[in-house]
């Protein structure tokens, strides 16, 4: 990422991770998150006490949606068999945006 700095970078990269697990949760729920449910996911994440990004999305999903998003080795092998469906395309995408956010905060 260029420009701005580290603080603005890493707010930058938060934001596309939230709306990842937005859009998750709203497809795993099949419905549309209100504004105060977008708060509640945010403190979810914010307060979880896992040590890494990916594990505080998890929690912050789990306890939202009340959903066990599949793990990366599940949606790995359902890769190698064809059989991607669309949620395993968002975990891996919450996923890659949280390893992005996790090696920002793990720089400086």
């Amino acid at each position: 990422m260029s420009g701005g700095t580290r603080d603005e970078r890493r707010a930058m990269q938060e934001g596309r991770l939230l709306e990842a697990i937005f859009e998750l949760v709203e497809r795993a729920t099949k419905a549309e998150l209100t504004n105060s449910g977008r708060k509640l996911l945010i403190t979810y994440f914010s307060s979880s006490p896992e040590d890494t990004v990916s594990a505080k999305a998890r929690e912050a999903i789990r306890r939202h949606a009340r959903w066990d998003p599949p793990s990366l080795d599940e949606v790995r092998e359902r890769h190698r068999a064809g059989a991607m469906e669309d949620l395993d395309w968002r975990v891996l995408k919450v996923e890659n945006e949280a390893r992005k956010l996790g090696g920002a905060e793990g720089r400086g």
